[in-house]
């Protein structure tokens, strides 16, 4: 088991109204927590890549103290990796709505694989078949709780956005983005990832395909975090889901072709 290296917030944080939260969190770009948003982005962007996640640590650092450090190398990167978070996301958020309303449950329950057949199903444009989802979720798969929540707080605050924008000293709708919103609400950004963590570690018992999500290296929460778990929006299965879901078969999964 492996538990991320993120300091405890100094006070208990409880999300109640998140429009609330957002709205007042986004109306301005000051970085509360600068400590704990450096160390998640670092495990979200780079969950096995150690030298990396310290170099990209260093340069928010760097960044936030004034002496921005643009290395090509890292800030090139994060238009495809917030690209691959977003079918991780798709994946696994899938998934916990497959737990939620309790489907499949005759066919196993449910698992990455259902989840990435659906997902692949639902998304239309070009280079988004089963094989990329699944090489998107092995290569994040350890950080996809994380993932997750970023991308799902992204959504609902451009949601937010449309119906009101954040003011002069807020975001403008082109920085919502899901890294911003680990950079500058880490606290919900894990509040999420808290529950989506539980459906991980979940449907990760029940995972046989290759790649094997193995619920031993998900980079798991710090226990004493001292945030409160925030319940994301379940969504319901639809009609035509559930037909993908029944003519599902063997040998014809979804599986990365090798």
């Amino acid at each position: 088991m492996r538990a991320m290296e993120i300091p405890p917030f100094p006070r208990r944080i409880e999300i109640g109204d998140l429009d609330h939260f957002v709205r007042t969190r986004l109306s301005q770009t000051v970085v509360m927590w600068p400590e704990q948003a450096r160390s998640l982005l670092g495990y979200m962007c780079y969950p096995n890549d150690m030298e990396m996640r310290a170099r990209l640590q260093h340069m928010l650092r760097m960044w936030e103290e004034g002496s921005p450090d643009y290395r090509p190398n890292v800030w090139s990167e994060l238009p495809r990796i917030q690209h691959r978070w977003a079918r991780v996301a798709d994946v696994l958020h899938l998934a916990s709505d497959l737990m939620a309303g309790q489907r499949q449950a005759r066919r196993g329950g449910p698992s990455i694989g259902k989840a990435i057949t659906l997902a692949a199903a639902n998304t239309k444009s070009r280079g988004t078949g089963a094989s990329t989802f699944w090489d998107c979720w092995s290569t994040y798969k350890d950080a996809a709780h994380l993932v997750t929540a970023a991308t799902l707080i992204c959504a609902q605050s451009r949601v937010a956005f449309a119906h009101k924008p954040f003011g002069p000293s807020g975001l403008a709708g082109n920085q919502l983005i899901p890294f911003q919103m680990a950079r500058l609400m880490p606290d919900l950004v894990l509040a999420v990832a808290l529950k989506f963590e539980d459906v991980a570690l979940t449907v990760g018992r029940r995972v046989l395909a290759r790649p094997k999500f193995d619920p031993e290296r998900l980079w798991r929460i710090p226990a004493n975090i001292n945030v409160v778990p925030f319940l994301p929006p379940v969504r319901e299965i639809r009609a035509q889901d559930l037909v993908v879901l029944n003519e599902r078969r063997a040998g014809n999964r979804g599986k990365p072709k090798t």
